[in-house]
């Protein structure tokens, strides 16, 4: 066993190394760009710890005709010597510098225009593309002509590796050819741009683009996409290693600050937008259940977190974004966990929103599961408590959590 760990931890790096060494000598021989191509934009800034990681998986990919745009968004560390040295060793990476910052979604909307792949895809800085990943996506893409695929992806914090949320494991618990949004809607829980690889024939033909301000912007394109494409590919495995910062300096890690706390919230409304108008009612429902079970039931997770702004921000955020009553059927489908803590902070209720964290509210199977009336209910803090003004509704158990309780159904 210890010869195989050895084996492997030497044949993986060498593979790479050979891979980008034959990815640079085909390049050097012609044009980079046309069929088969696959442009990758990369926006960066200050990002020079993980940037020869990043930039390594990406050429070392045994599919190695890649376009690499690198937008240098006014980096003031290391990160430009870095990219020089790469783009000297590599002819498939061109590298764009700007003066000044502009964020990156204005740093992909640059790269995009100088795109020449037929296939257009993102990564982030400081992230890592799995072996295979590009191999894969256009594999499906060829069988399915679909407009595009989406892979799941794993998370890295220091340095192990983890799955994502269950709900993206559910979301790609199989591989899914020439699906739609209408036939599988849980696609829409993988909103990163950084899991999908389009046909750029589509990208363009969509007027697909990325909105310049605020710090989700990617839900947008998403949900365009998903809208747009006749067809998509779900892939079960996993092609990107989304890195989690030690140091919590990276976008979605600022959840405590006010811009980003709103912003969270505004995206998904502006989201859901974008569904009304461009498909089905069943599919809005769908991103609304996946919303409040999901994103914004981790944003209102971190109240024992939250200052005094931040606080009355989310109780306003929630207000604007959540639907009333409580007997509404789409309530039905959400975790009575969230619906609980949701009443607590629209009700204003600082005290009991935090008791009911400190008291276990978010771990549903330390509760009892009670029958009222033929309906599954959880006891969850300030069950029966008439002064907390928590309607009985919000206990009901959603049908994810009655698979938790271990109940058929």
């Amino acid at each position: 066993m210890a010869i195989l760990d050895v084996a492997r931890r030497w044949a993986g790096p060498a593979l790479v190394r050979a891979r980008a060494l034959r990815g640079r000598l085909r390049a050097r021989r012609g044009n980079i760009g046309g069929e088969g191509v696959v442009s990758v934009v990369i926006p960066v800034h200050n990002v020079a710890p993980y940037l020869d990681a990043c930039l390594r998986s990406v050429l070392g990919q045994d599919h190695d005709r890649l376009d690499v745009i690198v937008i240098d968004d006014a980096s003031t560390d290391a990160t430009p010597a870095i990219l020089e040295r790469w783009h000297r060793r590599d002819p498939r990476v061109r590298v764009i510098t700007r003066t000044e910052s502009r964020g990156p979604n204005a740093a992909r909307n640059l790269a995009l225009a100088e795109a020449r792949g037929e296939f257009v895809t993102f990564l982030d800085g400081d992230d890592v593309l799995l072996a295979g990943a590009y191999r894969d996506a256009l594999a499906s893409l060829r069988a399915s002509g679909s407009d595009f695929a989406v892979a799941s992806y794993e998370r890295l914090e220091g340095a192990k590796r983890t799955t994502p949320a269950f709900w993206v494991l559910d979301a790609h618990a199989a591989d899914r050819r020439g699906v739609t949004l209408a036939e599988w809607p849980e696609a829409m829980v993988n909103a990163v741009q950084w899991s999908k690889v389009y046909r750029r024939a589509f990208w363009e033909g969509a007027g697909l683009s990325f909105p310049e301000a605020g710090h989700y912007q990617d839900q947008i394109v998403t949900a365009h996409a998903f809208a747009r494409a006749a067809t998509f590919d779900v892939l079960h495995r996993p092609t990107v290693v989304w890195r989690i910062r030690d140091d919590g300096s990276s976008m979605t890690q600022q959840y405590r600050a006010l811009g980003s706390l709103r912003d969270r919230f505004a995206t998904a409304r502006r989201v859901l937008d974008i569904y009304r108008v461009e498909a089905s009612p069943a599919v809005v429902r769908a991103r609304l259940v996946q919303y409040l079970s999901n994103d914004f039931a981790i944003t209102a997770s971190t109240v024992t977190d939250l200052d005094d702004a931040a606080w009355h921000v989310l109780r306003e955020e929630l207000a604007a974004s959540v639907p009333a009553p409580f007997d509404d059927e789409i309530w039905l489908d959400v975790p009575a966990e969230f619906k609980v803590l949701y009443a607590l902070i629209l009700e204003g209720d600082r005290d009991r929103a935090l008791e009911y964290v400190r008291r276990g509210g978010l771990r549903i199977l330390d509760h009892a599961l009670i029958d009222v009336a033929g309906v599954a209910h959880i006891a969850l803090p300030f069950w029966g408590d008439e002064s907390a003004a928590v309607p009985l509704e919000c206990f009901r158990a959603a049908p994810r959590e009655l698979r938790a309780f271990g109940v058929a159904l």
